[in-house]
């Protein structure tokens, strides 16, 4: 096989949330959501030289949507009962879907709950197998307040994506021993 090359890579925060415009569906996606889709955002060029059907998307979502969950849940109590536009987000594989509808990707979708050591061996086996040209890995870590004293955990919202390609491509080659995404993409963002 090829070797297996990041071509791009880019790591996002709540705060790049709270100040992106992506159209008029952004604003009612859940944060979960929100942040996949601007790690994916800057990889838009290179999406237009591959088949859309040949790109796949794997995504882990390290809390699940438990942070969505909890706020759909507290909803209960309001009048007409919880949102129903919430509702929609309450599956940790939303943000894979908004990420496939707004680039028009019609590739394998793969969503994993937990850690991202997972996403890259997954891509690389899909690349080998030649069942795509391409594979986009995200990694989702959405821990609201109201998640935090439910669970005892730090407030956090942040998301890493790469760009995963065969062959002759520019770009850093992934190493036998790279598994953490999230570790990889804050290597290549200190670069």
């Amino acid at each position: 096989m090829d070797k297996l090359v990041i071509t791009a890579s880019n790591i996002v925060n709540a705060d790049d949330a709270r100040t992106a415009r992506l159209g008029t569906r952004f604003g009612r996606m859940d944060l979960m959501s929100q942040l996949a889709l601007l790690a994916v955002e800057p990889f838009a060029p290179q999406f237009e030289s591959i088949a859309r059907e040949r790109i796949a998307i794997c995504l882990a979502a390290r809390t699940s949507s438990l942070a969505t969950d909890a706020e759909y849940w507290k909803g209960r109590d309001n009048t007409g009962g919880p949102s129903p536009t919430l509702f929609t987000y309450t599956l940790p594989s939303a943000a894979l879907g908004e990420i496939a509808i707004r680039h028009r990707i019609t590739g394998p979708p793969l969503c994993f709950v937990g850690s991202s050591e997972v996403l890259l061996p997954e891509a690389a086996e899909l690349l080998r197998l030649r069942e795509v040209d391409a594979a986009v890995c995200v990694s989702v870590n959405v821990v609201t307040p109201t998640l935090a004293d439910w669970l005892a955990l730090p407030n956090s919202a942040s998301a890493c994506a790469a760009l995963l390609r065969t062959g002759d491509v520019a770009g850093r080659a992934v190493g036998e021993f790279d598994r953490d995404l999230e570790a990889l993409c804050h290597y290549l963002g200190a670069q």
